[in-house]
């Protein structure tokens, strides 16, 4: 399917650009972001998401499994009990199931489905595995509490990342049937630099390149960074559930998006993809904030819907 292109034209999409250009000017995902404390900025991001407009009706249930925990956004009807699994973004250092409540709302209320959002260990202090361990010990749990539910997986930039990880590990492990599709905002999916991202122009306010090389040593943290489960690039994606791609084409990781977009229709996965235009990194992931985000959240509801 050819890719699609979205211009951010309305005032409503400038004036998120202009918000999250605020709000991500002090995060430090840039060189210097091996020198931030990044407890520090969790406390302080996580206050602020705390006033993020939510989903009326929507309810948050916390779950703790026994390595990990999870949140679990239930909408005011339920109309399926199939699952969707949402993995959170934020570098590999920041973000929660709690802040991202804005967004799982709107999924929940959007599909009529329970969206389990997993809460996964953190670099530095827990660099790879901890998080993807974190991420496959949830999923065990969806499929322990919702037996026989499909589970749609979505996530944006780091949690992308471990959106394909976990596909690529649910393959591996003979449950592949169990992933009806896989949503990708921003992926993130090398981090060796065989990937050439120089090859596109970069406008990027929230992940500039020059924090590549130290996320690298911040989550992989002397763990082969060619492992597919830490750089999904490496792959094996015969197989690979149906799967929707969004990302913004002078973003850092445009590069990353375009070449699983191409990965995938070369193996004969299905795969949609839509390019933002003069958006911002994960874009998509902002949902009815404007009428470009509410556009995609409801293709990708409606796609998640469909493969389920």
């Amino acid at each position: 399917m050819p890719i699609e292109t979205v211009k951010a034209e309305s005032a409503e999409i400038k004036k998120n650009i202009r918000i999250v250009k605020k709000m991500t000017g002090g995060m430090g995902f840039d060189e210097n972001m091996g020198k931030v404390n990044w407890r520090i900025v969790r406390l302080i991001s996580g206050f602020g998401y705390k006033f993020m407009p939510k989903v009326k009706g929507v309810r948050f249930e916390k779950h703790r499994s026994d390595r990990s925990g999870y949140e679990v956004a239930v909408p005011p009807q339920v109309t399926g009990g199939n699952i969707i699994t949402y993995i959170h973004g934020g570098g590999f250092v920041s973000g929660s199931a709690a802040s991202s409540r804005g967004y799982t709302s709107m999924l929940a209320a959007g599909s009529g489905c329970r969206v389990v959002a997993a809460d996964y260990a953190l670099a530095p202090e827990k660099p790879f595995p901890h998080g993807f361990n974190d991420c496959c010990e949830v999923l065990d749990e969806v499929t322990r509490e919702y037996p026989g539910a499909r589970v749609a997986l979505v996530g944006e930039s780091a949690g992308a990342n471990l959106c394909a990880a976990l596909a690529l590990w649910a393959r591996n492990e003979g449950r592949g049937e169990l992933i009806s599709s896989v949503t990708l905002h921003s992926p993130f999916l090398d981090f060796t630099g065989k990937l050439d991202r120089s090859a596109y122009p970069t406008e990027d306010f929230t992940v500039k390149p020059g924090c590549l090389p130290v996320l690298k040593e911040i989550y992989a943290a002397g763990s082969d960074p060619a492992d597919p489960y830490i750089s999904p690039y490496y792959g094996d994606y015969s197989g690979f559930p149906p799967t929707f791609i969004t990302c913004d084409s002078r973003e850092t990781l445009y590069a990353d998006a375009l070449w699983l977009y191409e990965k995938l229709e070369s193996v004969g996965t299905e795969v949609m993809m839509i390019r933002g235009e003069g958006m911002f990194h994960a874009f998509a992931a902002t949902g009815t904030q404007a009428p470009e985000t509410k556009r995609i959240l409801t293709e990708n509801i409606g796609s998640i819907k469909n493969h389920f």
